[in-house]
Order: structure tokens, then C-alpha cells, then sequence
């Protein structure tokens, strides 16, 4: 494609040089099986790193069709604006300055303030390679939030997680795969290493499921069960989970539901 990659923003965006191309073919063809992005969409993605999905997607957008990149790492957003704007002004790239001990040591924001760079019901396809991977519930549950607030109402979320349903456990533990998620975090939350938390940071079904719903999100589709367990013959690294807005709760559905759940409840009746 022309673009001569800094190594250690690769390294930093997953994978060297020498397997750079591999990842960003396999990812987009993820997107073609889960969720066809079209020349015209409107498409973000968070944790662009230096570019990977950034520069293809770029060539197959075409305008008004629009891509908007966002990291933590300023270095690589820097360098995605001095080489990839030009050639492409309909991508464009924000640095999230958010605090990360892996790649924002100095941010000055925590996830839960982060307001993503998008229009209300602007959004076609919100694209998250192992994002959700390195942040715990508060995080995520704020990100979903944004989500749910920029996706149209026919637009898609394609997430990349670690999904830890039975089934993926005892896989993992059967095949001896490095990850395990020993630690429980809570509320459905397991990471896989005490020294470092946020290195690998898988949820249950059920944690899923409910940090989804309280943003207001549902599963477009079952989850797509990735090769990390040790599973064989299937395309992905990580498990995929492909989200759209369900039906927003208005207060007074919310009151209701939050009454029903009070238990020896009675209505005192009114006057007369």
C-alpha cells in the first residue's frame, strides 16, 4: 500500500511487520462475514493503533462514506495523520487521552469520561479489535453507552472479546491454552494476570449479556467462538460478539420494572 509502518507502532497495534498484513486480511474478512462495512458507511474504530484496518477500509470507503480512527497511543494517531489523511482525507483520526498502564502511562482521563468523536445516530459499523480484552466493567460499560449513542438504528457493533462460557473454559483447560483467567474480578469479570490486569481481560456470557442490556444494546447474532480456547477450524482469534441498539427503555418502563422487583409490594389505595 506505500506506507512504510514504524515497527514499534506496529508492535504496539499487535504483531511485527511480519505478520502485519496477515492480521489486517483475516480482520477484514471477519467484517465481510459479520458485518459487510458498504463504500458509503459511516465507520469507527476504537484502538486504530498506526493504521492496520485503518488504511484498507480507507480504500474501500469512498465519500460520503467516511472512517474515523481513535487510540490511546498519540504516537501512532500523529503518524496516522501525517500519512494517512493525506492520501485518504475522508479518514480522519483522534487521540483518546485516556489513562492505560500498558499504552497511556500519563493519560489524563479515565475511560468512564471519554466522549467518542461521533454525531448522535451517525455510526454504520463501531469496529473494537481486542479492546474489551483490556478494560474491566466500569470501562466497558461507559464505552457501550457511547455506542449505543453514535450507531444508527441499523448500525452494528463488531467486538472482539474473550468469552468465558463453560464450554470455552473447560476447552481452554483441556487444551492447556495460555490463557485461562484465573483472577475473579467480579461481577463476571476474570483477568488472566495479577502483575499486569488489564493484559487479558475476559467476561461471562451472563456479564456480557447485562453490560448490553443496561446500555441498551442486543446480540445481533449467537457469538462467534474464536481459536484462543484451543478450538480448531474456526476463522477468529478471539471470540466475536456483534451487537445493534435494542429498543430504547422510556423512564416510566423503567420505574415499572424496577417496582416489580420489590418484593411484599402492595399499592396503598388513594383517596376515594
Amino acid at each position: 500500500m506505500g506506507f512504510d509502518i514504524p515497527e514499534d507502532l506496529a508492535l504496539l497495534t499487535g504483531g511485527g511487520p511480519e505478520t502485519w498484513a496477515g492480521i489486517s486480511a483475516a480482520h477484514l474478512a471477519a467484517y465481510e462475514r459479520y458485518a459487510p462495512i458498504e463504500p458509503h458507511h459511516e465507520v469507527l474504530e476504537i484502538g486504530c493503533g498506526v493504521g492496520r484496518d485503518a488504511i484498507p477500509l480507507a480504500e474501500l470507503l469512498r465519500p460520503p462514506g467516511r472512517y474515523t480512527g481513535v487510540d490511546v497511543v498519540r504516537e501512532s494517531i500523529e503518524w496516522c495523520r501525517r500519512h494517512v489523511t493525506p492520501r485518504y482525507p475522508h479518514a480522519t483520526f483522534g487521540h483518546l487521552d485516556v489513562h492505560s498502564p500498558m499504552y497511556n502511562p500519563d493519560g489524563r482521563l479515565t475511560a468512564t469520561e471519554v466522549t467518542l468523536p461521533a454525531a448522535d445516530g451517525s455510526v454504520d459499523r463501531a469496529l473494537l479489535q481486542s479492546v474489551f480484552t483490556h478494560m474491566f466493567p466500569d470501562a466497558v460499560a461507559h464505552y457501550l453507552r457511547e455506542l449505543r449513542r453514535v450507531l444508527r438504528p441499523d448500525g452494528l457493533v463488531f467486538a472482539s472479546m474473550f468469552v468465558l462460557s463453560e464450554p470455552n473454559r473447560s476447552l481452554a483447560q483441556s487444551t492447556g491454552a495460555p490463557l485461562q483467567f484465573p483472577v475473579d474480578h467480579g461481577g463476571g469479570c476474570f483477568f488472566q494476570d495479577p502483575q499486569n490486569p488489564e493484559g487479558a481481560v475476559g467476561y461471562t456470557p451472563e456479564a456480557v449479556e447485562r453490560l448490553c442490556a443496561a446500555a441498551e444494546l442486543v446480540l445481533d447474532q449467537p457469538v462467534h467462538e474464536g481459536s484462543w480456547t484451543g478450538r480448531t477450524g474456526v476463522p477468529d482469534g478471539q471470540d466475536i460478539v456483534i451487537l445493534r441498539p435494542g429498543v430504547r427503555r422510556t423512564r416510566r418502563t423503567r420505574r415499572t420494572r424496577r417496582t416489580r422487583r420489590l418484593p411484599g409490594w402492595r399499592r396503598t389505595p388513594g383517596p376515594g
